[in-house]
Order: structure tokens, then C-alpha cells, then sequence
């Protein structure tokens, strides 16, 4: 007790509450510590409650794994990118050095791993010859000297060899400084001017959506856990009983705001980039013009993805016979002539989307093209087409987030959801795990355990 005398009160009641616990007291008989309260119990869960919370687990766990796949595929696609870029530049002496770098990294690695590979000794994994062993195998018959004095080479010899092979790589660079340029240039600009990535701004354009998308994932992530951004004054002001239907009230209102984000960015995608009519004359006065109705700008819309999603068909088909061209080293822009385009051309129904006369125009007579798809009648080229497609990430977003509010508010409701103001900055499955395995907060159990 003369160790606790200097101790806050507050310390000395945590000290006293861990000591009665390792004295075998149960914990329902000793208070809690004051410096660390139990969060206030929420509403008792109701069974009507328990699908909602699978539905939850099973919809977080498919983001999750989505967040983690859009990731790795927004990682290819700027690795992919910088290293054709890099390899397409070459170098002739210009001040763009770019792909000697480029160059001099690859080199250095094949050329560091090879080193690795070759020189690594055989006793380095920890086998029953490794260095450490030595010293006993030495105290018992002399052996191990000469032994330990070959790993000690060995080792000297793959260190000594592995940085010379790296520095090696790097001085090399210089000598096949346009080895390759010409294919690599070839096909980035296939995959950036006549291939599907050109639908939607290249490779780059693909990194560009897959983060927005990744934000959107995190932010629906975010609310599903109780994480998003919350200003939480008044909740701390208020009783335990009062805290549930206020935060209800805020998840509906977060909801009805998402809700309304939803259609603003679906009605100004319609009518900025799908070209929606926005007024129509009046059914009942044609002298004056009327709003058009919601329904009919989604049918426009509608509509417009379809034929969006035919042309992409289309692009897809002629990627299939330009990928074997493309790799094997022919410019992407001399293979495809007129009577292999007008076959193609004809094994659709184009006629089906477009006037008849408006498809007729985009048969060759001779020479060649490049292989991307031609919007029949439109002034404009394909590229970027489906940019304007991809924006409906937004709305779908918030869509996803809004859903993520009402959810949440009815697993509040049913008791499965805690509304504490500090329950965002832990974890709730494992903070209510701990709480029916040892019937202690998770600060008490720590400081237990420790």
C-alpha cells in the first residue's frame, strides 16, 4: 500500500481493480476502475435485427475485398504505364534521360537478382551447417575453424559479388540505351490511341478512375464501421438514452443529403455529357416549353449506354485482332486495310444503332487505318467515349454510402450498433468480444494481461 500512496486516485482504483481480478475475485464483483468507464449499454438487441447484421458483415467483407483489388489493379496500371513510357523513350543524347534511367534500374535488378541467385550461400537459410553452429563444432574437434572461415568467405564473396553485379546493371544501361524503344513506343500507342483503354483516357485515365473509385469504396467502408466524419459535441452532451434516436436522425439526414447527391450528379452527367433536353414544349401550350420529365432523361440516358456499350463491344472485337499484330512488332497502324475493315464492319448490326447512310460512309475503298472504333455520323473520334460512362461512379457512390447510413441507423435501432462517441475510435467486434469473454473493459483485460 506505501507504493500506491503517491498515485493518483483515480490510478490507485485501477491498480487495486487489476489486483483483485489476478486474485481470482470474479469481475462482476469489482467496480470498474474510474479512469476507465464502461461504455453506457445501448438498446437490447432485438432479433429482427440479426439478418441485417449478415447482410452487413457479408456487404463489408465484398468491399474490402473490391477496395483491395481496385488497389492492385490501380498499381498495374501505373507500373504498366511508367515503364512503357520510360522503355518507349530511348536516348540519343538529349536532355529527356528518362529511359536510360528507366534502364539503368532494370539492369541493375536482373542483374543484382542473377548475382543472388548464383552467389547466395548454401549454409545462409539457418541449415545444420550455419555460421552460428560453428563455435561448437570448433570446441569440440577443431573442424569448425576452416569451416567458419569458408562461410565467412562465402559470404564476403556473395556480398562483394551482388554489389558489383548492381553497379554493373547500372553502367550497362548506356549500351542498350535504344534497346527496344521501337516496340515499346509501338505498343503504348496502341494501348493509348487504338485499343479499349482509349475509351476511357488510356492507362493513365484508368489510374485516375480506379483512386476516385478506391475513395468512394473507403468512404462506404468508413460509414459501415461508424468512421466517417462526425462532429460529435452534442452527443456527449447528451443521456445515454437521448443518444440513440439523435443519431439516428443524423444517419437519416446523412442518407436524404447522399440521396440528393445521387440525382444532382446523375441529372448534370445527363444533360452536360449525354445531352439530355433539358425543356420540351408543353403538352397542353406548345408556344411555351416545360422542364422534361426525370423519367424521360433516364430513358435518354438509357438509351445512350446502350449504344455506348455496342461501340465498346466493337472496340473490344478489333483488340482481339490487333493484341497478336501488336506483340509480334507490327505497327498498329499499317496492318488493318480496307477489305479486312469492311469485313468487320459488315459482320455487325451497326444498322440496328445507327442510320444506314451514316454506316455506309465508314467503309474504305483502300489503304489502311488505325484499329479503333468510328462513331457513325459523329464529327467527334471515339476517344475518351466511355469517360462520360465511368462518371456514374459518383452518384453510385453516394448511393452505396447513402444505404451504408440507413443500414447502420437500423442496426442502432435493434440494438446491434453502439452509438458511444468513443465507439469510432475502437473496435467494435473485438471491444464486445473481450466484453463477454472476460466481462472487463478492454483497458482493464489489458492492463491484466500486461
Amino acid at each position: 500500500m506505501d507504493e500506491k500512496k503517491d498515485l493518483p486516485q483515480a490510478e490507485v482504483e485501477r491498480v487495486e481493480h487489476v489486483e483483485h481480478v489476478e486474485n481470482g475475485v470474479g469481475p462482476e464483483m469489482v467496480p470498474a476502475p474510474a479512469s476507465h468507464p464502461v461504455a453506457p449499454p445501448g438498446l437490447p438487441k432485438q432479433p429482427w435485427g440479426a439478418p441485417l447484421v449478415r447482410v452487413d458483415k457479408v456487404w463489408t467483407r465484398f468491399e474490402s475485398r473490391l477496395c483491395a483489388w481496385v488497389l492492385v489493379a490501380e498499381i498495374l496500371a501505373l507500373c504498366i504505364w511508367i515503364f512503357l513510357k520510360g522503355m518507349a523513350a530511348g536516348y540519343s543524347g538529349g536532355e529527356d534521360k528518362s529511359g536510360l534511367v528507366l534502364r539503368a534500374l532494370v539492369g541493375a535488378v536482373l542483374f543484382g537478382l542473377i548475382a543472388h541467385k548464383a552467389l547466395k550461400p548454401k549454409d545462409a537459410g539457418g541449415g545444420s551447417g550455419t555460421v552460428k553452429d560453428e563455435p561448437y563444432r570448433a570446441a569440440a574437434g577443431g573442424v569448425g575453424d576452416v569451416s567458419l572461415k569458408a562461410d565467412a568467405a562465402a559470404i564476403r564473396r556473395y556480398s562483394v559479388g551482388t554489389t558489383a553485379a548492381v553497379v554493373a546493371g547500372l553502367l550497362v544501361s548506356r549500351a542498350w540505351a535504344n534497346f527496344g524503344a521501337e516496340y515499346c513506343s509501338n505498343l503504348l500507342n496502341w494501348l493509348q490511341s487504338a485499343s479499349t483503354l482509349t475509351l476511357i483516357g488510356g492507362l493513365r485515365g484508368v489510374a485516375t478512375r480506379l483512386t476516385l473509385w478506391l475513395a468512394l469504396l473507403g468512404a462506404s467502408l468508413a460509414t459501415a464501421q461508424g468512421k466517417h466524419i462526425n462532429v460529435d459535441v452534442v452527443m456527449r452532451f447528451l443521456t445515454p438514452k437521448l443518444r440513440v434516436p439523435v443519431a439516428v436522425l443524423g444517419w437519416l439526414a446523412a442518407a436524404l443529403m447522399c440521396f440528393a447527391g445521387v440525382w444532382g450528379f446523375f441529372d448534370n452527367i445527363a444533360i452536360v455529357d449525354f445531352h439530355a433536353p433539358v425543356t420540351e414544349p408543353c403538352p397542353e401550350d406548345p408556344a411555351r416549353t416545360c422542364d422534361v420529365p426525370a423519367g424521360k432523361r433516364i430513358a435518354h440516358v438509357e438509351k445512350e449506354l446502350g449504344t455506348d456499350l455496342f461501340l465498346l463491344g466493337r472496340q473490344i472485337s478489333l483488340d482481339f485482332k490487333s493484341l497478336p499484330k501488336v506483340l509480334g512488332g507490327k505497327n498498329y497502324n499499317d496492318y488493318l486495310g480496307a477489305n479486312e475493315w469492311n469485313e468487320w464492319l459488315a459482320g455487325s448490326s451497326w444498322k440496328e444503332h445507327y442510320p444506314p447512310d451514316a454506316v455506309d460512309t465508314m467503309r474504305m475503298t483502300e489503304g489502311t487505318r488505325a484499329p479503333l472504333i468510328s462513331i457513325p455520323g459523329a464529327a467527334e473520334s471515339a476517344q475518351d467515349l466511355l469517360v462520360k460512362d465511368i462518371n456514374f461512379i459518383f452518384p453510385f457512390g453516394l448511393l452505396m454510402i447513402g444505404l451504408r447510413f440507413i443500414l447502420r441507423a437500423l442496426l442502432a435501432l435493434s440494438g446491434h450498433v453502439r452509438v458511444d462517441p468513443d465507439a469510432a475510435h475502437g473496435e467494435e467486434e473485438v471491444e464486445e468480444t473481450q466484453l463477454e469473454k472476460h466481462g472487463l473493459p478492454p483497458s482493464a483485460e489489458k492492463g491484466v494481461s500486461s
